[in-house]
């Protein structure tokens, strides 16, 4: 498990089309945990970032994609994969 007190780690809206980054916390609450976890972006897992414009970002993920919008990808953080 990572320890988000060391190295928080950066927001999923900062990630770079094309980079693969693992889940590493939540900025949210229960309800936005949930929601998320409901379409497998879990803690731990890895992601690719397939597109990364002003309000949308979608990520690749157990063969599928998610598209996510700027204000929850603000609250999903993440680390170098």
């Amino acid at each position: 498990m990572v320890n988000l007190s060391e190295n928080p780690g950066q927001p999923l809206a900062a990630a770079l089309p094309g980079q693969r980054v693992r889940i590493a916390g939540y900025q949210g609450g229960r309800m936005l945990r949930a929601r998320l976890m409901a379409l497998g972006l879990n803690l731990g897992q890895e992601v690719e970032v397939i597109q990364n414009n002003r309000g949308l970002i979608i990520v690749g993920i157990n063969g599928g994609r998610v598209a996510l919008g700027r204000g929850v990808s603000q609250k999903v953080l993440t680390l170098p994969a």
